[in-house]
């Protein structure tokens, strides 16, 4: 068998070569997605009820009368958007009860030790659009900062209709 025949018999011709080309570019960078969402951390499972404890605010109070009234438990206040915005986050329990979170007399809103009242929501206001989210999911509300009023470490009210939740702990 000379070279000549070898070479022949393992030649691939062009538009096969550019197929398997195309392929392994593709599985390299198919490869080079999955590895960059393991190295971020990326979980694909979703979060139970139980795993979701731990976006609590340490410290954080409880009021059942706000659970039972309103369906939801809140998890914590964060100052975000570099101090202009404050984020309410809230755990949906019962999802029938959460509609009165978007009326004008019940809608949460926070108050600062001097008794300023924080219930501004800007343009943003809720995380979502419709229907509140089925029970065991999270979601927040953003407020106003009005000058940025609260700072991470300090104690907050959140008021919800008539209940209050107070020592909240701002993060």
């Amino acid at each position: 068998m000379n070279s000549t025949s070898l070479t022949n018999r393992f030649a691939i011709d062009a538009p096969t070569r550019s197929i398997y080309r195309t392929v392994l570019v593709t599985f390299a960078l198919v490869l080079l997605f999955c590895a960059t969402l393991i190295v971020r951390g990326w979980n694909p499972i979703q979060q139970n009820a139980s795993q979701i404890r731990s976006a609590v605010a340490p410290n954080m109070p409880v009021s059942t009368q706000i659970e039972d009234q309103f369906g939801v438990r809140f998890l914590g206040v964060d100052v975000t958007a570099g101090g202009g915005m404050l984020q309410i986050r809230y755990q949906v329990i019962d999802s029938a009860k959460t509609e009165a979170l978007h009326d004008e007399q019940t809608a949460p809103f926070v108050l600062d030790n001097a008794g300023h009242k924080y219930a501004d929501p800007g343009i943003v206001g809720h995380s979502h659009i419709g229907k509140t989210k089925e029970a065991g999911s999270t979601d927040f509300i953003l407020l106003a900062n009005a000058q940025g009023g609260i700072e991470a470490g300090m104690f907050v009210t959140i008021q919800v209709g008539t209940f209050t939740l107070t020592q909240v702990p701002v993060r």
